[in-house]
């Protein structure tokens, strides 16, 4: 599938696979991304044990972070130059356990704004054939121009 969108940046795909490589969260549950094109990212995990909770399954919290990375990511392939994303708002719902041995999230831009970028995006936790639809949700967010990626918004890097 294809997007209708444009990206206004041509090197959007190294500059969003810049900005996932230095993620440490991103690297600490193993997320790499499967699919990259304008306005749409989809994002893979492989079940481990330390990325459950109680029963086994992929923690909620790791789904919705994981689903808000692909949205974030389809909304940054399509900004301009110099310009960083930050989720706004977002309303997930989940549909069912994500059990499965891969989680997979997948996003796609629905509307562009002059700052405000919408994504819908879903997760799937996946055992061979089966696909478990476990997350749905909406995902707001804001383009800053003039901010690059890299920037420290505050941070204190000698913090561990």
């Amino acid at each position: 599938m294809s997007s209708s969108f444009q990206p206004l940046n041509p090197d959007f795909d190294a500059v969003v696979r810049d900005s996932f490589a230095r993620q440490p969260f991103m690297s600490e549950v193993g997320a790499r991304i499967a699919l990259l094109e304008p306005g749409i990212c989809e994002i893979h995990v492989d079940m481990r044990k330390g990325l459950t909770q109680q029963h086994g399954f992929f923690h909620g919290g790791l789904v919705t972070a994981i689903t808000d990375s692909a949205a974030g990511y389809a909304s940054y392939s399509l900004y301009p130059e110099n310009s960083t994303v930050l989720t706004v708002d977002l309303n997930v719902k989940f549909l069912k356990p994500a059990q499965g041995s891969l989680l997979r999230a997948r996003a796609e831009v629905v509307k562009t704004g002059k700052t405000l970028y919408i994504s819908r995006a879903d997760a799937f936790a996946e055992e061979g054939e089966a696909s478990n639809h476990c997350l749905t949700g909406l995902f707001s967010m804001m383009c800053l121009p003039g901010k690059p990626d890299h920037i420290n918004f505050g941070r204190n890097d000698s913090a561990a």
